[in-house]
């Protein structure tokens, strides 16, 4: 039984924390924790300094405020925690341990109002301990069957959170009376299903965003267009690039679902890019060609800095310097106002690093060089695939690609851990027989995981052929396109250039194709020092 203080001593400053679980069943009033925390103090003779808050807020994690209430009992603000129970502290077996440890250590203590449990005998420890596991086994029991939902919905094509989806109206389920973001099923309306919101013309405006974006490459230009078009994201808001961007990257416009990868084991599933898609069963808007020459071009984007997508110069980060890998910066000569590209080791501030030395080009023989290169790529991209289909004629069969022969492998290793277990629960091999195998076939799958892993984060290779649109529409709309919009199209061909400059009347480029050719261009001009520079935009 926990003892209360004597009469006429000093209270004890205690902080009164309260926490309202994300589980439906374990939404408990904060005014029911209050009056429950409010009743311990006036009986164990505690002055509660300070309320602490987290409302619908996981156990599972110490992300929250009560790290702060931490902290305030080690610098000796106050001497308890006052909790409605204990698994309001938290349900992370590993974070509770620590946590606590660095309650006791400074002196603190953690009090639950309705369990009756005092901590300073060996019998009360191993209560509350007994209670923490408690609190910890029924997260994860909920976190089970949280997971098998999320597997029943992700084959039935449906989104596994549930959550309202921009351009689609929500079907089979109605708003819950109580709890404004849950809601439950709607028999009346049919089987759950998301319908494209044509009505509102929102479907409509959600399809031509991405065509408007492969056409721009401009999140903040198509969010003010949305909301020119008094288009809202799901929570009423109005539209900002970063929302833009990761409503655009989910996919669901295509008719996919996108989820965290079932191999990946980070902490932080939600933040993580490492997403697979799944098919949904909900009405694309956009073609898949659409869809797959949007993530190509997202690939290429998101790998450049801010400025460079926005590019001031055809060349923007296209450019890097042969001798040292640097990337050639824009300069203006001031003597002659001439407009050049040098290498970035200039803006090198670290002593103990050498600089590449002064490797300057001007833009106008960089721009006529890569130009050049284009237009000698046009015939012998058309005579290769001329030649490669004359060959597929004469080849008999194809080999399979590696990533195939690994999912082969990894169907095989699958089968067998299931003729394995089978065995074990038919009582045909032992137990001692079956874990060496088990555990064999194991690590032989998680190293086919690993190889497979890597091929699928390769980027797809490009065809050349592919190509011969975009780089004839470069050759003849060069003059005319912004530096910007060039610049995109550039990087849909070009991986990079390579710069070399041996002396002032001496240098030379080096282009690598995004197919992976290379093709070295001389430069015509002369190329000298300069007494005194500026850099330009």
């Amino acid at each position: 039984m926990l003892r209360p203080n004597p009469p006429g001593q000093t209270l004890i400053p205690a902080i009164g924390y309260i926490r309202v679980s994300m589980m439906l069943e374990e939404k408990i009033s904060p005014d029911i924790q209050r009056t429950a925390i409010k009743e311990l103090a006036r009986r164990r003779g505690y002055r509660i300094i300070e309320w602490v808050e987290d409302l619908d807020v996981s156990g599972r994690t110490f992300q929250r405020q009560i790290m702060k209430v931490i902290a305030d009992v080690e610098e000796a603000r106050a001497n308890a925690i006052l909790v409605w129970k204990y698994s309001r502290f938290g349900r992370n077996r590993t974070g509770n341990q620590l946590n606590l440890a660095r309650v006791e250590k400074a002196g603190g203590e953690l009090v639950s109002a309705t369990e009756e449990v005092d901590a300073r005998t060996a019998v009360g420890k191993l209560t509350r301990g007994v209670l923490f596991e408690l609190a910890a086994f029924e997260s994860d029991r909920a976190g089970e069957q949280w997971g098998e939902a999320f597997q029943n919905r992700l084959a039935r094509g449906l989104p596994p959170l549930g959550a309202a989806q921009f351009g689609y109206i929500r079907r089979g389920r109605t708003r819950h009376p109580l709890y404004h973001d849950r809601t439950f099923a709607a028999p009346e309306d049919g089987p759950e299903r998301y319908e494209p919101d044509h009505a509102s013309g929102m479907a409509s405006l959600f399809a031509e965003s991405y065509h408007r974006w492969i056409a721009d490459r401009n999140f903040s230009a198509l969010a003010d267009w949305l909301n020119s078009r008094g288009a809202r994201t799901v929570a009423g808001g109005i539209w900002r690039p970063s929302e833009l961007v990761r409503v655009m990257d989910r996919g669901f416009a295509a008719g996919l679902i996108c989820v965290h990868h079932r191999d990946c084991r980070c902490a932080k599933p939600s933040s993580c890019r490492n997403k697979e898609y799944h098919p949904g069963a909900h009405e694309a808007l956009i073609s898949v060609e659409t869809w797959e020459t949007y993530r190509r071009l997202r690939k290429i984007t998101s790998a450049l800095p801010p400025r460079a997508r926005r590019a001031v110069y055809p060349c923007s980060k296209l450019l890097k310097c042969g001798y040292c890998t640097n990337s050639m910066y824009p300069l203006k000569v001031n003597h002659s106002g001439t407009l050049a590209w040098v290498c970035g080791s200039i803006y090198r501030k670290r002593y103990d690093i050498p600089r590449c030395g002064t490797r300057f080009v001007t833009m106008e023989a960089v721009e006529k060089a890569i130009q050049q290169v284009l237009v000698e790529w046009l015939p012998d991209i058309e005579a290769a695939a001329a030649a490669a289909a004359a060959d597929l004629q004469t080849v008999p069969e194809v080999e399979a690609s590696q990533p195939e022969v690994l999912r082969r492998e990894l169907e095989r290793i699958d089968r067998a851990l299931e003729r394995q277990t089978e065995l074990l629960i038919n009582e045909v091999i032992p137990q001692s027989s079956y874990e060496p195998v088990r555990d064999k076939l194991l690590r032989e799958r998680e190293s086919v995981l690993g190889s497979l892993a890597e091929f699928e984060n390769l980027a797809a290779p490009i065809d050349p052929m592919d190509c011969v649109p975009v780089i004839e529409g470069l050759v003849q709309e060069w003059d005319s396109l912004p530096s910007d919009r060039l610049r995109n199209i550039l990087a849909e061909v070009i991986s990079h250039v390579d710069v070399y400059r041996q002396d002032p009347a001496t240098a030379w480029i080096v282009v690598h194709s995004a197919w992976g050719e290379e093709r070295r261009r001389d430069l015509v001009g002369r190329f000298s020092k300069w007494s005194s520079r500026e850099p330009v935009g």
